[in-house]
C-alpha cells in the first residue's frame, strides 16, 4: 500500500480518457475472424495471482471468440510470436513505461493501449492487476459476473475484439471492501466484482491481551470490577477489556503487534477490536478520563480512555512498520466519537448500523450528525453495516439510498466498507449494485440496474424483471416505515425475525409471480432463461413464507359462523400448511443444491424463522366447530389421511374430539375451595396493567374461571415436566362485549431450557371477538432438544393482549396433553 498516498487518503476514480493517442487512431486487434492475434505475457518471476489472472484474461477472451491466447512468461522464446503482446502485471517492460503504479492504491491498475502491438494491463500489487484483468473484461470483451453459479456469467460472443488506444487509471473510492457469509463460487464472484477485504478490526484484544500470558505476570493489565481486579479466565472469555491505564499495557501490546508485523509482513493491518460484551475497567485512573454524559446508546462513554490508548499503541508500531492499518469496532461503550482525543490516521473505526434505516429521515439525520462527529474526531472512518440477505423471507433491496449513502460516505471520510451479507441471489442485483458503488459511489445506479436486468434476462424480459425488483424496492424503502417491524431502536433491523411478512399482502405476491411469469416467457437464449428460473424458484421460497406466515393473521381474522365457513377455513388452512412445509424443503433440500440460493444462515441459527407452525393457528380456528358438525369432521379425516402438511392437526384435533387423554395441566378448570387463586397456577400481568381473578362469572365447567380485566398483556401459566413427543393444548375462551382495539388471545406451549430460557414456541393467535365460549387449540411436536439446548420443561400459557381498561376475557379449562 502507497503510504504517501493513503496518509492523505486521496482515493478517486479516474476517468478512463487520460493518454489518448488519437481519436482517430485504429483499435488494437487482439482476435480477427476468431483468430488470436495476441499472447498475453507475465513477468518470469510472476507470482502465482498475476498468473492466474492472465490465465483468466485468455479464459473468458476464448468464451467470447474462441480464440485462444497463450500465456507465457516474458524471457519466453514464444512471447513474441503474435503481432500483439499483453503484459499482464508489471514486467520489465511495463516497469520501463513510467505508468506510475506506485502512486496508485494496491487495488488500483492501469490498462493501456500503448501502440498497434502492445497493451498493457498492470496494478502495483496482484490484487491491482487482478481487478485491471477484470476491468478489461468487462469493457472491451463485455463480461458481466451478474450472479454466482454456471450461469451467472454473461459473456458476448465476439469473433472480432479490438481494443482503443487509450489510458484507463481507475482506483477504488473505498480502499476495503468485504462482505460477510459468502462461500465458494460466491466469494469467487464477488472477487470479479472486485471485493477485497483489507482491514483487521473484529474483537480482539482477548488475544493482544491474552489472560493465558498476561495473568501471572501482568494482573494490573487486567480491569477493576466492584472494587476487585478481575482476570479473565481464558482468551475466549467475553464481558471484559484490559484496564487501559495499566502502566506498561501500550508498550506491551505495542511489542507484540511488532512482533507479529515482522513475521507476517505482506498483513496489511491489524485489529484493535475491543472484547465483546462491555466490561470496562472501573478503577479511578481510567474513569477519570471519560465524560460524565452517557453515551449515544445510553452506555458509559468510554471513548476517550480505549481510543487515548489506541494512539498510545499505534504511535510505537508505526516507528518500525509506517505503513500498517488498524482497525477496531466503534461499538457499545466506545460507539460515540472521542471528545478530548484526535484518532490516530492510520486507526479506522468501523461505525456499526444498518442504513437501510436511513428511510426514515430523523434516523438519516442522526446518523449523519453522528458520522460528521466521527468525521471531525478521526480521519479515516469505515462503516460497518447490515445488508443481509437470506435470512429474510422476501426480497429486501434498496438501490437508491445505497448510492446516496455511499456518496456520502465517501464525502465524510469514509474509506472502508463491511457489511454482513449472507446473501441469497433471490435479491438479484443488490450485491452487484453494492459492489459496484464501493469501488465508485458516482455510478448511475439505474444505469447499473437496467444493465443487469438486460444482460440477466434479455432486453424483451428486462422491463417486467425491473418492475419486479421496484415494487419490492418500494415495500422497503416506503411501505415499511408503517409496519409494527420496523424499529427506530438499535442498530439494526430485526433480520432474525419475520414480521413484516403480516404487511405483504396477496395482490404483492400475485402480481410479484405475475411479473416473473412474463420475464420466463420473454426470455430468448438458454442461460437467459437459466436465470430466470433461478429467480423464480427463489420466489418459491419467498411466496410460500408469504401465504404461510398469512396463515396465523387470517386466524386472528377468521369469522368460523357456518359450516360452510369451517370448510372454507380447512381448505384455505391445508394450503397455508403445504406452504410451510414447502418452503422448509426449499431452503434443506433444494437450495444446497444451488449456489447461488443457498441459505448460509439456517434456521437453527433463527428459530423464529423456521416457520414450523405457520399456518397452523389457522386450521385450529374450526376446532369448536368440528365438535357440532359431522361435514367437518369428515373433512378433517380426509385431511387426517392425506400425506399432506396439515395431516398432523388434523389427526391432533380428532384425537382431541374424541378421546381427549388425562390433562398434564394440574386444575385445568382452575378451582379451589375458597375462591382464592390456585395454587397449580401462576398469574403473569405485565407491568402491572389490568388484573387476574377467578370468578363464578368466568366459569365453562365447575364453579370458576380466569377472568382477565383491562389486561394488556398477560394470563395464567403453569410449568410442566416434558418428554419428546407430540402436544396439545386446548383453553375454552369467552370475550362478552367487543374489544374496541386489536386485541388477541395467544394459546402457546413454550420449551424451557435448562436456565428456563423459552425456546421456540407452538401457539395458536386468535383475534379477540364478542361471543360465546369457543374453543382455542394449539399442537405440535416437542423435541428432546430445540437449537442443541436440552427441552427442560413446558410452559403452558394464555396471553390475554390488548384489551381496554374496561375489557374483560374470561379463561377456563385450560388443559394440555400428550399425544403419543
Amino acid at each position: 500500500m502507497n503510504t504517501c498516498r493513503l496518509s492523505v487518503l486521496c482515493f478517486v476514480t479516474l476517468a478512463a480518457l487520460a493518454s489518448r493517442t488519437g481519436a482517430a487512431a485504429e483499435p488494437i486487434l487482439i482476435v480477427d475472424g476468431g483468430t488470436a492475434r495476441a499472447v498475453a505475457v507475465v513477468s518470469a518471476a510472476c507470482d502465482p495471482q498475476t498468473r492466474a489472472a492472465a490465465e483468466l484474461l485468455a479464459q473468458y477472451i476464448k468464451e467470447s471468440s474462441g480464440a485462444e491466447l497463450a500465456v507465457l512468461p516474458e524471457d519466453d522464446p514464444g512471447a513474441g510470436a503474435q503481432p500483439v503482446t499483453i503484459h499482464v502485471g508489471p514486467d520489465a517492460y511495463v516497469k520501463g513505461l513510467g505508468l506510475g503504479l506506485e502512486k496508485l492504491d494496491e487495488d488500483g491498475f492501469v490498462i493501456r493501449g500503448v501502440d498497434e502491438k502492445t497493451v498493457v494491463i498492470a496494478g502495483p500489487t496482484p490484487y491491482g492487476t487482478e481487478f485491471g484483468v477484470c476491468e478489461f473484461l468487462e469493457r472491451y470483451v463485455g463480461v458481466r459476473w451478474l450472479m454466482p453459479g454456471a450461469d451467472g456469467t454473461d459473456v458476448p460472443q465476439r469473433k472480432t475484439i479490438g481494443i482503443p488506444r487509450e489510458e484507463v487509471r481507475e482506483e477504488p473510492v473505498f480502499f476495503s471492501r468485504l462482505f460477510s457469509g459468502l462461500s465458494g463460487a460466491q466469494t469467487t464472484w464477488a472477487r470479479r466484482n472486485r471485493m477485497h477485504g483489507r482491514v483487521e478490526f473484529h474483537h480482539n484484544l482477548q488475544r493482544l491481551i491474552a489472560p493465558e500470558k498476561y495473568a501471572r505476570t501482568h494482573p494490573e493489565f487486567f480491569p477493576i470490577r466492584g472494587g476487585q481486579r478481575y482476570i479473565p479466565p481464558d482468551s475466549n472469555t467475553h464481558g471484559w477489556q484490559p484496564c487501559f491505564s495499566a502502566p506498561g499495557l501500550a508498550e506491551e501490546a505495542a511489542k507484540t503487534i511488532c512482533a507479529y508485523f515482522d513475521e507476517h509482513p505482506e498483513a496489511e493491518s491489524y485489529s484493535l477490536g475491543v472484547v465483546d460484551s462491555s466490561g470496562h475497567c472501573e478503577c479511578a485512573e481510567c474513569q477519570a478520563q471519560d465524560p460524565k454524559e452517557l453515551n449515544f446508546i445510553g452506555r458509559r462513554d468510554c471513548s476517550d480512555r480505549y481510543y487515548g490508548w489506541c494512539n498510545q499503541v499505534v504511535e510505537r508500531v508505526l516507528k518500525e512498520h509506517p505503513d500498517k492499518w488498524f482497525g477496531c469496532l466503534a461499538y457499545s461503550e466506545v460507539a460515540q466519537a472521542p471528545s478530548r482525543v484526535e484518532v490516530n490516521p492510520r486507526i479506522i473505526p468501523y461505525m456499526t448500523y444498518d442504513r437501510m434505516k436511513w428511510i426514515d429521515p430523523e434516523l438519516a439525520a442522526d446518523g449523519k450528525r453522528m458520522t460528521e462527529a466521527w468525521q471531525a474526531a478521526s480521519p479515516v472512518l469505515g462503516w460497518y453495516d447490515y445488508i443481509y440477505g437470506s435470512a429474510y423471507c422476501v426480497p429486501r433491496v434498496w438501490f437508491h439510498l445505497m448510492g446516496d449513502y455511499y456518496r456520502y460516505a465517501r464525502d465524510h471520510g469514509v474509506r472502508a466498507m463491511y457489511a454482513e451479507a449472507y446473501p441469497n441471489w433471490g435479491e438479484g442485483p443488490k450485491l452487484y449494485v453494492s459492489l459496484k458503488l464501493q469501488w465508485n459511489p458516482d455510478r448511475d445506479v439505474d444505469e447499473l440496474l437496467r444493465e443487469w436486468y438486460v444482460r440477466t434476462v434479455g432486453p424483451d424480459a428486462a422491463g417486467d424483471l425491473a418492475d419486479y425488483y421496484a415494487e419490492w424496492e418500494d415495500f422497503w424503502t416506503r411501505r415499511i416505515l408503517q409496519s409494527k417491524w420496523f424499529t427506530k431502536t438499535g442498530q439494526y433491523l430485526r433480520f432474525n425475525g419475520p414480521e413484516y411478512l403480516a404487511d405483504v399482502t396477496g395482490e404483492d405476491m400475485a402480481k410479484s409471480r405475475g411479473l416473473l411469469e412474463n420475464v420466463l416467457k420473454k426470455t430468448k437464449t438458454p442461460r437467459q432463461k437459466a436465470r430466470a428460473e433461478l429467480l423464480m424458484l427463489a420466489f418459491e421460497y419467498y411466496e410460500a413464507s408469504a401465504i404461510a406466515y398469512g396463515g396465523d393473521r387470517r386466524a386472528e381474522e377468521a369469522a368460523v359462523e357456518s359450516e360452510a365457513d369451517a370448510l372454507e377455513v380447512l381448505d384455505e388452512a391445508a394450503r397455508r400448511l403445504e406452504m410451510a412445509r414447502k418452503r422448509q424443503r426449499l431452503v434443506a433440500e433444494v437450495f444446497p443444491k444451488r449456489q447461488e440460493l443457498l441459505h448460509p444462515i439456517d434456521f437453527d441459527r433463527y428459530p423464529l424463522l423456521r416457520g414450523d407452525t405457520w399456518g397452523a393457528g389457522l386450521i385450529w380456528t374450526v376446532f369448536d366447530f368440528a365438535g357440532r358438525s359431522e361435514q367437518v369432521r369428515k373433512r378433517l379425516a380426509l385431511l387426517a389421511g392425506s400425506p399432506g402438511a396439515a395431516s398432523l392437526p388434523a389427526k391432533t384435533m380428532l384425537m382431541m374430539l374424541d378421546a381427549p387423554a388425562d390433562s398434564l395441566s394440574k386444575n385445568p378448570s382452575f378451582e379451589t375451595p375458597d375462591g382464592t387463586w390456585p395454587a397449580a397456577w401462576t398469574r403473569w400481568v405485565k407491568e402491572n396493567i389490568g388484573t387476574m381473578t377467578t370468578s363464578p362469572a368466568a366459569a365453562h365447567s365447575g364453579g370458576a374461571g380466569v377472568l382477565c380485566k383491562g389486561m394488556r398483556r398477560g394470563g395464567p401459566l403453569q410449568t410442566i415436566a416434558m418428554a419428546p413427543g407430540r402436544y396439545a393444548a386446548v383453553a375454552m375462551v369467552r370475550v362478552p362485549k367487543e374489544p374496541r382495539g386489536n386485541a388477541t388471545i395467544t394459546l402457546s406451549i413454550t420449551p424451557l431450557d435448562e436456565q428456563n430460557a423459552n425456546l421456540p414456541a407452538i401457539s395458536t393467535v386468535v383475534r379477540a371477538k364478542a361471543g360465546d365460549w369457543t374453543r382455542v387449540a394449539a399442537a405440535g411436536e416437542i423435541p428432546a432438544a430445540i437449537n442443541d439446548k436440552p427441552v427442560k420443561s413446558l410452559r403452558l400459557i394464555v396471553v390475554v393482549d390488548g384489551f381496554g381498561p374496561d375489557e374483560e376475557v374470561h379463561l377456563d379449562d385450560l388443559m394440555m396433553i400428550k399425544i403419543d
